[in-house]
C-alpha cells in the first residue's frame, strides 16, 4: 500500500509542475498579446530626412496625406526624393481614435514634393501606420540623423607614427 501512495504523490507532483509551466506560459502570452497593440510609431517619434546622408536613387515612393482638419480627400503628397533632397522631418503628434486609427503628424522642411501636390514648408496631416513605416524606412529609421564623429576625436585620430 505504501508503494501506491509514493507513485500517486509523484504523479501529482508532475501534474502540478506541468500546470505551473502552462500557467506561466499563458500569463506570458497574455502579456505579449497586450503589448502587440502598442507596436508601431510612438507619439514624439521623429523621421528625419537629411540631404547630407546617402540616399538610394531607386527610391521613388510617394505617400498621399489627408488633411488633419478633417476635410476629406488628399491634402498633399509626401515624396521621399523631394523630402530627402531638401531636408526636413516628420514628427508624430497624436494617434486618432478608432475606426480611422490614423496618426496626426507634422511635416516641416523645404518641400514635400516637387509638383503642385507639395505640402509646403510646414503642414499637419494624417497618415496611416503603413505610410509612416514606409517613410521611416526611406529615411533610414526613426530618430534624428545619426551623430557624426567630429574630426580629430578620440575614435578617428590617426595612429601616431613612431
Amino acid at each position: 500500500m505504501q508503494a501506491n501512495d509514493g507513485k500517486s504523490s509523484a504523479t501529482y507532483g508532475i501534474v502540478l509542475g506541468l500546470m505551473v509551466v502552462a500557467l506561466t506560459g499563458m500569463i506570458g502570452t497574455i502579456g505579449l498579446l497586450r503589448q502587440v497593440g502598442d507596436l508601431g510609431p510612438k507619439l514624439g517619434d521623429i523621421i528625419s530626412f537629411d540631404p547630407a546622408e546617402p540616399f538610394s536613387s531607386d527610391l521613388s515612393m510617394r505617400v498621399a496625406a489627408s488633411a488633419a482638419n478633417g476635410i476629406a480627400g488628399t491634402a498633399c503628397v509626401l515624396d521621399v526624393r523631394a523630402m530627402h533632397a531638401g531636408g526636413g522631418s516628420i514628427v508624430i503628434e497624436a494617434r486618432q481614435p478608432k475606426p480611422s486609427n490614423a496618426y496626426r503628424v507634422h511635416w516641416a522642411g523645404k518641400h514635400s514634393s516637387d509638383d503642385s501636390s507639395d505640402c509646403g514648408t510646414s503642414a499637419d496631416v494624417l497618415l496611416n501606420q503603413q505610410d509612416i513605416e514606409i517613410l521611416a524606412t526611406a529615411a533610414g529609421g526613426y530618430g534624428v540623423t545619426a551623430r557624426k564623429l567630429a574630426a580629430n576625436t578620440l575614435w578617428n585620430d590617426p595612429i601616431p607614427s613612431r
